[in-house]
């Protein structure tokens, strides 16, 4: 407990430094509450510190931590099992748990990009850095009931000697590195996400409401997903054409209700606020729908998914910016489907209201390869991606 105790006085001395002069309120409030419910939780009665083994074969999971590999009988949208406690003596390894059911965990990433035989006219040749941090605190406050922090610091611009290609309505580029988020203070602990998750009717029946990441509930591709240790370029992250709701990052109030009637077919529904801002909540909203198969073939894993989506926030229109009365509107499609136990292939379609964007339509596909070269950790991964234009903008 006085572990515990101790590193939520540090974290939360770091974040008073980094918060002040912030003229963020709600960042504020959000991150003091965060480090008031640590503050319980390290005095809680169950609070022995003990360390998880992460077993040898464990794969990275979307959010950064490690999961095993999972089968038939586990769901991809469910809570991965935690590992099971050892003692102290041993070996200390990734994540550190509570035997409350919290669990505090992180990574840190750092992207190197560089350019050759560039015009001057776009900076000429030259190399680039970036770097992000990110810090997970998740507690099984009641039975079934999960509560996740996650917070973030980023430095760095990334390679910006080249201009982006498209712009989508909601800000986001076909650049080259997504992991630098669009703060306006890269000095600050940023909150992403605080949300709260229910599990009913034996875990078919998932409720998560709170200030969410909407990407982590829909476009979901094993191979294609995650920026600190799969693609890197915001089109092969997730679907582009999807004009995503929250806030520049995609953050943002919302609730999604999850389904699971059995073991292969997932449906998900989620309502979010349309610009991430808290105001008028429910008069411009993101509301998504999803449906998803989740197949096994001959002990090879794939999920095929089918996305429909609408935006009512305010739109100009490409050919008259003055008419701000659009909506965006589209679907998607994401596959991704394992060949063999080293070898797995993706692809990504979707679209959108050309009426509004600059590209109506998007496609990219991919494959990715373990252990190419002898290292048993390594990946390898080769994608394509196209955007077109709409007729509007052409």
């Amino acid at each position: 407990t006085s572990q515990i105790s101790t590193i939520v006085r540090i974290v939360s001395s770091f974040a008073r430094a980094r918060m002040k002069g912030s003229g963020n309120t709600l960042e504020r409030k959000l991150l003091f509450w965060i480090f008031g419910v640590l503050m319980i939780v390290a005095f809680a009665p169950a609070g022995q510190i003990v360390l998880a083994q992460a077993p040898e074969n464990a794969e990275p999971r979307k959010d950064g931590s490690l999961k095993e590999p999972k089968d038939a009988s586990e769901r991809r949208s469910g809570r991965e099992k935690l590992p099971e406690a050892r003692e102290i003596e041993e070996q200390p390894t990734y994540p550190v748990e509570v035997q409350s059911k919290t669990k505090i965990y992180g990574g840190l990433t750092m992207i190197v990009q560089g350019i050759l035989n560039n015009e001057d006219t776009f900076g000429g040749d030259g190399a680039d850095g970036s770097m992000s941090a990110d810090l997970f605190i998740e507690s099984e406050v009641v039975p079934k009931g999960y509560l996740l922090f996650r917070m973030d610091v980023a430095q760095g611009e990334g390679l910006t000697r080249l201009p982006p290609l498209f712009f989508n309505p909601d800000g986001t580029p076909t650049g080259t590195n997504n992991d630098v988020e669009a703060w306006s203070n890269s000095d600050t602990l940023h909150i992403n996400e605080v949300r709260y998750e229910q599990f009913f009717a034996g875990d078919k029946f998932r409720v998560s409401i709170g200030h969410l990441d909407l990407t982590s509930y829909f476009d979901e591709n094993e191979f294609a997903n995650k920026e600190t240790f799969q693609f890197i370029a915001p089109i092969f992250n997730n679907n582009i054409a999807i004009d995503w709701g929250g806030n520049a990052n995609f953050f943002g109030p919302g609730l999604v209700l999850n389904y699971h009637p059995i073991e292969l077919i997932e449906g998900t529904i989620g309502f979010f606020e349309g610009d991430g801002d808290y105001k008028d909540l429910f008069d411009h909203p993101f509301i998504a729908g999803q449906i998803e198969l989740e197949t096994y073939i001959r002990g090879l894993e794939g999920h095929y998914s089918f996305m429909v989506w609408t935006k009512h926030t305010p739109h100009p229109r490409i050919l008259d910016p003055a008419q701000t009365d659009s909506k965006n509107s589209g679907f998607a499609v994401s596959i991704d489907q394992e060949l063999s136990e080293e070898v797995g292939v993706w692809a990504r379609f979707g679209t959108q209201r050309g009426e509004v964007a600059q590209f109506d339509h998007h496609a990219s596909l991919g494959v990715q390869v373990k252990n190419p070269i002898g290292l048993e950790s390594d990946v390898l991964g080769v994608a394509f991606g196209a955007t077109f234009i709409s007729k509007e903008y052409k």
